[in-house]
């Protein structure tokens, strides 16, 4: 991938990640977390898509990486991780390829269907993989956290 279009894709997920922020009508602090958290998100994955030639990974670890800064930055802001992660994962959402499943399915093109279905289903799995897998680590630590000070008491 060029730099040209690695700066685009970020840039423009980032701005996405404004405007998402905006429809969540989030404050001015929150939207700035956002932002770079949408910035860095896409960051990751320009860098796995240089990296890694998997759909479900070339996602999976950019959700990782959103997860965890939204867990963080929730704890740091006092404030829930959801709308910060679901701001910062939108541009990796597949709109267009899910879009474009739906065409050939209404259209009766079975190949273009069957293999764009397959792209989709595998971007979407690695996208809700990734961020199972950073939550069950944070539940996890708050419940063993939880243990511990019903255990001193």
């Amino acid at each position: 991938m060029e730099l040209k279009q690695a700066m685009i894709i970020i840039i423009t997920g980032m701005l996405g990640t404004v405007g998402f922020s905006a429809l969540f009508r989030c404050d001015k602090r929150r939207v700035a977390c956002n932002a770079l958290g949408g910035a860095l998100t896409c960051l990751v994955y320009v860098l796995c898509c240089s990296f890694i030639d998997n759909l479900f990974w070339q996602n999976f670890f950019p959700a990782l990486f959103a997860t965890a800064y939204a867990e963080t930055m929730a704890r740091a802001m006092k404030a829930p991780a959801t709308p910060i992660l679901a701001c910062s994962i939108i541009s990796l959402v597949p709109g267009s390829k899910l879009y474009y499943t739906t065409y050939y399915l209404v259209t009766s093109e079975d190949e273009l269907f069957h293999s764009t279905l397959i792209e989709t289903l595998l971007i979407a799995a690695g996208l809700a993989v990734g961020i199972i897998c950073i939550s069950v680590v944070v539940h996890e630590i708050n419940r063993h956290k939880f243990k511990q000070i019903l255990d001193v008491e």
